[in-house]
């Protein structure tokens, strides 16, 4: 059996200055893990790996049944059903920014982890797995609307493997699934959001089903103006929704927005017409409608939403309630049904394009980490080795992160 690291005091008491810290909590060599059925005769057991590769060579695994939704119980089929463990003692999940975890299994879909504490508290996260031959894959989970962990720690994890509503779908049968080397990882938080990013791709319908498909990331449509990606988000609105509805992202994490001065975001909608952003706090305590206004139609759009001052009372941003279309259609006889608004390159603007964390020296500096919008490190440069952003930088928000001789740290954002 596999037992957890013995790690989590050690990485609590990581300086700020310190590297990137990776606390594996499943995986080969980590003993001491149990896991059981939830939700249905899944049969969750750990095997032999049944087909090693190049992202996945280790010996065991863990397997689960995830048979066809049949029934209108808890038995057989929902989407939640997976593997549930209470093996685990992590003190402050906040101090992590993702959670890696490698995937196998014959649909590609959502794979969702939820994440509980001993008091009841608990958060959803999820990721996309694409894959179309069966073949590992490694997922990228953002570890960014859990604060209800923060204080009382994470002691249970549930993988719902394929949270997809499969009971209409002719294609799908009872299938084998499997699950491997679910690790924490320690980054510097970062915010932003682009299709190609599967990490900060997690927006749900608001404030319809999850499981309607009405909000997805989808390829961008028209690459011939000002957004040439190749992803983005898609929206579906209809005539009778309420103005404020479209998609929702509970999984940012901005400290201080009075660091900022706007959201930026490119638009694109067959009409011209408002769109605001809903932004919360942790718990939705604090509340602010943000709205721009979109004004050329059948083209991608830049749209700047201005924060206000004392923005949320000074508590940090967790939540994004997209409206793709703020305007009341219900009575507009011109509003044909549906519409389709596409999204992308969401991101923060402050004043400054450099965050000074300590006095620095920067002539000694002896490491250099990139880590991308959503945390996750891109490259490391060792004292002499020079950085060149235009060489060494996709197109994107990045943040650089040096450290001097002293242990000193200077992070400053670039834009490519």
């Amino acid at each position: 059996m596999k037992k957890i690291c013995l790690l989590v005091s050690a990485l609590l008491a990581v300086t700020a200055a310190s590297s990137q810290d990776d606390l594996v909590i499943y995986g080969d060599g980590v003993e001491g893990v149990e896991w059981s059925n939830f939700a249905g005769p899944t049969n969750v057991q750990e095997v032999d790996n049944p087909s090693p590769d190049a992202v996945n060579s280790t010996g065991k695994c863990l397997q689960m049944l995830r048979p066809k939704e049949t029934g209108e119980s808890d038995e057989i089929g929902w989407p939640w059903e997976g593997a549930l463990s209470e093996s685990f003692s992590v003190l402050n999940i906040q101090d992590y920014n993702t959670i890696t975890m490698l995937v196998k299994k014959p649909y590609p879909g959502r794979v969702a982890l939820e994440l509980q504490s001993p008091t009841g508290g608990s958060g959803m996260i999820y990721a996309d797995y694409l894959a179309t031959d069966n073949s590992w894959q490694k997922l990228t989970f953002p570890v960014q609307n859990v604060s209800g962990l923060g204080e009382t720690g994470l002691t249970k994890v549930l993988i719902e493997i394929h949270r997809e509503k499969e009971n209409d779908n002719p294609d799908f049968e009872d299938c084998i699934m499997y699950a491997d080397e679910l690790v924490l990882h320690k980054a510097v938080p970062g915010f932003g959001f682009n299709g190609e990013d599967f990490i900060t791709g997690c927006w749900l319908p608001f404030p319809s089903d999850e499981f309607s498909k009405r909000a997805m990331i989808v390829d961008n449509p028209d690459k011939s103006g000002i957004n040439t990606t190749d992803r983005c988000l898609w929206i579906s609105r209809e005539k009778n929704d309420d103005s404020f509805a479209g998609a929702i992202n509970r999984n940012l994490r901005v400290l201080d927005l009075d660091n900022y001065e706007y959201f930026r975001m490119l638009v694109k909608k067959s009409i011209a017409g408002t769109v605001a952003l809903e932004i919360q706090s942790p718990g939705e305590v604090q509340k602010q409608v943000l709205t721009a206004d979109y004004t050329n139609a059948g083209e991608w759009q830049e749209l700047h939403f201005d924060i206000p001052e004392g923005v949320l009372a000074g508590e940090p941003l967790q939540i994004i309630i997209l409206q793709a279309h703020a305007v009341d259609t219900k009575e507009d006889a011109s509003f044909t049904d549906p519409i389709d608004v596409y999204v992308d390159e969401l991101c923060l603007v402050g004043d400054d394009s450099s965050i000074s964390m300590t006095e620095f020296d920067e002539a000694r500096i002896v490491r250099t980490d990139v880590y991308n919008i959503n945390g996750m490190r891109v490259a490391t440069y060792g004292e002499g080795e020079s950085f060149d952003a235009g060489r060494a930088l996709g197109k994107g928000l990045y943040l650089v992160r040096s450290m001097d001789e002293a242990g000193r740290v200077s992070v400053k954002k670039v834009i490519r």
